[in-house]
């Protein structure tokens, strides 16, 4: 396999879009990469070159190749590629992903920049994006909760659809914790303006992790939703 035959099948870019121009001279140990497609011919013989119209560049961070950083430049494109990204948005819809379940998971910011070799900057823009609806993420599959842990817990399973209801007010609790209290009100602001269900979703498992790490302190509010 050839090293561009390579790299169309690493970025997952396939017809009518093409990679029409690579350099590695931006960045330590990071490669560009230019994605435009095809549209219509200039002759009868020879179809005219693929490229991105001006003004409309968009640029955003992709998964590592290897231990390169790949930066993505194109333009949006309403199929949603893994490679591509919403306009204004720091990151590909792949590496949205994979940092979206990343924070699923509850890893601290500090942590995703770090293993991901991305900027702060650049995760506090797309997790406001995230908090105001401004983005969303595609889908992906959240980690399932072993029996073990069900078993010493009395806190609802992450994706029990109590977390979402607390969230959007359809049920409502007394609460004590004045930590908690806090958090329900930022994260009921949130999801007011956000209707993208992965994104939904992000901020009920936020709220489910805040109880499993605070269950010692919650008993008259866990007491309240067992009742439910």
């Amino acid at each position: 396999m050839k090293a561009d035959e390579l790299l169309y099948q690493l970025l997952g870019v396939e017809a009518p879009w093409q990679i029409v121009q690579i350099r590695g001279d931006l960045g330590k140990d990071q490669i560009d990469v230019w994605i435009a497609q095809q549209t219509g011919r200039s002759g009868w013989f020879f179809g005219s070159k693929p490229n991105i119209p001006p003004g409309q560049e968009q640029v955003w961070r992709h998964i590592n190749l290897g231990s390169s950083r790949c930066v993505i430049h194109s333009v949006v494109s309403t199929s949603a590629p893994p490679w591509n990204g919403q306009a204004g948005q720091p990151f590909t819809h792949a590496m949205a992903q994979l940092v979206g379940a990343m924070m699923r998971d509850g890893i601290k910011l500090q942590s995703i920049c770090a293993i991901l070799d991305i900027t702060v900057a650049d995760l506090w823009k797309f997790k406001h994006s995230l908090d105001s609806g401004k983005a969303g993420l595609a889908d992906h599959a959240p980690a399932a909760a072993t029996e073990s842990d069900e078993r010493k817990s009395r806190v609802a399973d992450q994706d029990d659809p109590i977390w979402l209801k607390l969230l959007d007010g359809a049920v409502n609790i007394d609460i004590r914790l004045l930590s908690l209290k806090f958090l329900m009100t930022k994260l009921r602001e949130q999801i007011r303006h956000i209707t993208d269900d992965e994104v939904r979703t992000l901020k009920a498992y936020e709220l489910h992790r805040f109880v499993v790490r605070h269950e010692q302190m919650l008993d008259h509010e866990l007491s309240q939703l067992a009742k439910l």
